[in-house]
């Protein structure tokens, strides 16, 4: 057996070469998002006002049907089939942790075999966000998983790109910063990997 039994991914910049699933929707319908990422950062609104801020710029003209459909072409992280096949070979349990969009986090997941996925959603009626993952508590998120499973915190690796990241870090044994887009993930992980090639993670996991 492994000595590593679960591997938690975010999602965007390590599964999938983008900078945010959010930020993917704003771009392709021409909506801006900016003051409402300042607020958020600045710690003046929480996660659940954040998503439904977004909102409330995307219902006017779409559906979310029309925000699936934003996701049926995506750029997947090389790399990325042959890592998730090598780790459910070698019994490891695998599972998706992002403040990303689920409707791209369970594509991802059906696409390249990952057992578990944790991300926020979109109402049917697009009037509020689900929120299952607060970027700021993925730690939360990811104990709760490992409860569930009976898994033990050594036996889990984190792979992440930002400061969000780091408090799955905190709460795993193995942290990996995977394509780090700010210093923060990097000074807080265990092994840092520059290149976009998700094999890369699987000597630090399966020896």
């Amino acid at each position: 057996m492994a000595a590593y039994q679960l591997v938690a991914f975010d999602m965007d910049g390590v599964l999938v070469d983008m900078i945010s699933s959010w930020h993917h929707v704003h771009t392709c319908l021409g909506t801006d998002n900016a003051a409402t990422a300042e607020a958020y950062r600045n710690g003046d609104i929480d996660s659940q006002e954040f998503m439904d801020r977004d909102l409330a710029l995307w219902r006017q003209q779409h559906t979310r049907n029309d925000i699936a459909s934003l996701f049926r072409r995506i750029d997947y992280m090389p790399g990325i089939h042959d890592t998730m096949q090598q780790l459910s070979t070698a019994g490891v349990t695998t599972a998706i942790v992002s403040g990303g969009l689920d409707m791209l986090a369970e594509r991802i997941a059906q696409d390249v075999g990952i057992d578990h996925v944790l991300a926020n959603g979109i109402s049917q009626d697009m009037q509020q966000g689900i929120l299952r993952v607060p970027p700021k508590k993925k730690d939360k998120s990811l104990r709760d998983l490992a409860r569930r499973l009976s898994i033990r915190r050594q036996n889990i690796v984190a792979v992440g790109n930002s400061k969000y990241d780091v408090a799955m870090f905190r709460v795993s044994g193995l942290g990996i910063a995977f394509n780090p887009c700010d210093t923060a993930v990097v000074t807080a992980a265990d092994v840092t990997i520059k290149e976009k090639d998700l094999t890369r993670i699987l000597e630090y996991i399966l020896g």
